[in-house]
This record gives structure tokens, sequence and C-alpha cells, in this order.
């Protein structure tokens, strides 16, 4: 399983304050600051006003770090005004962790509350900053269907009406359909002259009867049609997205270098770990899922993001609905030791995220998800189940209005 970047900032006030990278937003902060007041008054009247505090924040919405910024800050400037002074969590007599989170009716905010062995948790409401006028988004409905579950690790998959394929660390699984069942057809193993890295990522590839099969410093190919299958050490690009974005993969790390290749050779972005590409019209948008745990969105071209989204995880795809614009980015939650993994249906709006359906649960961690089908209709993921320990392959698809 990736270990997914947190994005917990602490008292001495790590900000994604960067211009360059900001959203395009303008100054307008109410009703947030009236509202990071009403949290710290709520906050001293849960932990009776102590006289030293802790404060912590982690940013799982699309809040723009300016913003963020001066959320933080009136929150610093509340505690202070009422007494209380702000010191490192050893030296607190109470702590609270605040979370800016979201729903669909806007953003919620909650704090946990530690004194001693007594914990508290607060939740705020928050409305959106009201920006310039954006077209509604349509509300779509995410399904998801199992596909197959397993004892050991599935790091890809590809799937028909008649076959099933299984990446998986040691082999290439084939499965054919009979009776509404996936029967075993045969196996193919995969060799390699170096060990795999921690948290093993691969990608999976079947054009017609042709499979390729990524892995960090090997490619393997082979042919459905008769089973047999070449591995050979190599760093060649990957391709991400069904091939609208292909990538160096780092041999001994479980992330992407950050060099592209065709069909944009010689561009650069930050480390990620997954990748989509939306397109609407002539207009081209890509966005990298980094390591850093921020996702930047790039549009048209590569040299500078246009918007950087902190609300999200690793695990990113695009999906070609035929809804709203189009396309859309499906994104996986950030860790959260709280709440199980989830998905959600994004849609991008000029520089503005807005979510587009509600979030569908897993039972586990999520491990991967990969635009499918022929005309990117589906998405592929992968999760690891808490309750049964499987892994699961299962498909996600979307509804328009439902």
């Amino acid at each position: 399983m990736i270990t997914r970047a947190h994005r917990g900032l602490g008292l001495a006030l790590l900000l994604f304050a960067s211009a360059g990278l900001a959203w395009a937003q303008p100054e307008v902060q109410s009703p947030m600051l009236p509202a990071a007041f009403d949290l710290v008054q709520q906050i001293l009247t849960t932990a009776g006003t102590p006289s030293t505090m802790s404060v912590s924040f982690r940013n799982i919405s699309v809040l723009p770090p300016n913003l963020q910024e001066t959320v933080q800050n009136a929150i610093f400037t509340s505690f202070r005004n009422s007494g209380v002074r702000l010191v490192q969590q050893d030296a607190a007599l109470a702590q609270a962790e605040i979370t800016f989170s979201e729903n669909l009716q806007g953003y919620l905010w909650i704090a946990r509350v530690q004194q001693g062995t007594t914990s508290k948790l607060l939740m705020k409401e928050v409305p959106r900053p009201q920006g310039p006028a954006i077209a509604k988004v349509q509300t779509l409905t995410l399904h998801k269907t199992t596909v197959w579950a397993q004892d050991s690790l599935i790091l890809d998959f590809y799937r028909d009406q008649q076959t099933l394929i299984l990446l998986e660390p040691s082999q290439i699984a084939t499965y054919a359909g009979q009776n509404g069942q996936w029967r075993p057809r045969y196996t193919l193993a995969i060799t390699h002259s170096q060990p795999w890295p921690r948290d093993l990522r691969g990608r999976l590839q079947v054009n017609g009867t042709q499979m390729t099969a990524f892995l960090p410093g090997t490619r393997c190919t082979g042919a459905l049609s008769s089973p047999a299958l070449e591995c050979r050490d190599t760093d060649d690009p990957w391709q991400l997205d069904q091939g609208t974005v292909v990538a160096f993969f780092s041999a001994r790390r479980n992330f992407f270098t950050g060099l592209l290749s065709a069909p944009s050779a010689g561009a650069s972005v930050l480390p990620f770990f997954s990748a989509a590409a939306l397109q609407s019209g002539d207009s081209h948008q890509w966005l990298f899922a980094g390591t850093d745990g921020r996702t930047r969105l790039y549009q048209d071209e590569l040299s500078a993001p246009a918007a950087v989204f902190n609300a999200w995880g690793s695990n990113i795809a695009a999906i070609h609905s035929g809804c709203g614009s189009g396309w859309q980015l499906l994104a996986g939650s950030a860790s959260d030791s709280v709440r199980p993994d989830s998905v959600q249906a994004i849609e991008i709006s000029g520089r503005e995220a807005q979510p587009a359906s509600s979030s569908v649960e897993l039972a586990g961690a999520l491990e991967s998800l990969a635009t499918a089908g022929k005309n990117g209709e589906l998405v592929n993921g992968v999760l690891h189940s808490t309750a049964t320990g499987k892994y699961e392959a299962f498909t996600l698809t979307v509804g328009c209005g439902e």
C-alpha cells in the first residue's frame, strides 16, 4: 500500500502560501473569519480555557492555500485574544487538532480536543465564500462493481465480457468467463533481476490480443492468443491514462520521477504517484498526484501548474462520463485514520475543483485507480479490505443526474 503524504500543519505554520501556486481566488474571507472565532470559542468552552494549548492543522478539503492561511491566522489570534498561550504539544495543558474538511453543502471544520485522557470532537459547518459565478455542477452518481477478490496482491487488471487478466507481483493470471463466473485459464510467470521495491506498483495494458505489463525496472509483453510472456530489464516510460500520459517510473521506489515522455517529451513535473488527463474541446488538462500530498493541475502546457489541490490522496484517474463537461476526475480521499478510504467524482472548471458526486466509501485502503474501457468510460480500482484482508478488483462508472 502506498503511504500517502500527511498534510498536517504544526504550530510553526508551515503554510502553502506560494503565490505562484495559489488558486486565483478573490479576497473574500467572510464568513470564514467569524467561523474561525466561533470554532475557537467552542474549543475553549469544551477545554475550560486552559492557560496553554497546542494547535495543529490538516487540510483535506479544496480550501485554497491563501484562505487556509487567513483562517489559521484568525484561529491563532482568537486563542491569544482569549488569554491562551500557544505552546508545543509536550508543554500544553490541552491540544486541539483542527481538520479542514468538506461535504456537498460546504466546508466542515472538525476539531479534536484532547485534555489528559479525555478527547472530544467538535464540528462546525462553514459556507463556501462567494466568488465569481461558476456554472452549476451536475450531480453525478458513482457506481462501484466488484470484479474479483483474492488473498494475494493485485497490482492492476483488465476485464472485458470474456476475459479477466490480473497483474500480480510474480505472474499474470488469466480467467475466462463461464456461466457468470471467472474460471482459471493459465498463468504467466514474471521474471525480474532486481528485487521489487516496497509498496509495489504496476500497470497492465491490453490492446486487442497484445498485453504489456509495466513494473519498476521491468517491462513484460505477451499475447493472449499464444500464452507466453517475455520480460526484460528496462527503464522505458510507462503509459498512463490509456497512453495520454507517458512517464518514467523509479526502478527502486514506488512513484514516477516526474520526467515525461511522448507526447510531452522533455517536459517534467514534480515526482508523482498517479496522473489523469482531461480534454474539453481543444483544451487539455493534466493532473498529477504528487508525492508531497498535493495534486497539481496543468492547463494546455506543462511549464507551471495552474492550481494546486490539497484534498485528495495519491490515487486519481480520469473518466469519460458524457455528463457535465464530459470528463471528470475520480479522486481517492486523503489518508485518514478515522474514516475509511473513499472515491469521489470531481468537476474541473477553470482553476476550480468542485465535488460532482457523493463519495463512495470503500471497505479498506485504496491501492490504485486507472482509466479503462474502450472510451475511458470506466475506472478500474484495487482496494485492500480491512475486514477480510483480501485484495479486491472493482470498477467505477458514472451516472448522470441519478
